[in-house]
């Protein structure tokens, strides 16, 4: 399958990673860049940008990379998915909201973090450090 046919919704510590110059996240990033849909939920903004010690460099780094994916709004729908998500699994909010914006978008969730999400169904996880 190719990946211009695929969806891709990217979690927070894969952007972490890239600024950080870890070439697997930034791999990872490069190679969705012709995928159907490559985004980021609005709140993976707001985790990476409100870090105190984000350094100018990474800053500059991750709102030039921002700039190449699509900024997806949590909308109604998304919150309604991320409630029952919250029901029924112990994990927090925000992974909760992003979890349901990639569950909505029918997007493969790029993370790091397989274990917050691996026990949710009709979620598609990829760890682009596990996979390589």
């Amino acid at each position: 399958m190719g990946l211009q046919k695929m969806k891709y919704v990217i979690d927070s510590n894969i952007w972490i990673y890239a600024a950080a110059g870890n070439d697997i996240a930034i791999n990872a990033l490069n190679d969705i860049v012709k995928a159907e849909l490559k985004a980021y939920s609005a709140l993976t903004r707001l985790e990476i940008f409100r870090y105190k010690n984000l350094s100018s460099d990474e800053e500059c780094k991750l709102k030039s990379l921002f700039d190449c994916f699509e900024e997806l709004e949590i909308s109604s729908d998304i919150i309604d998915t991320a409630i029952e998500i919250r029901k029924l699994h112990n994990i927090k909010i925000p992974d909760a909201i992003i979890a349901a914006t990639a569950i909505n978008y029918r997007a493969a969730l790029i993370t790091r973090n397989v274990a917050d999400f691996k026990n949710i169904t009709h979620l598609n996880l990829l760890d682009p450090f596990f996979e390589k």
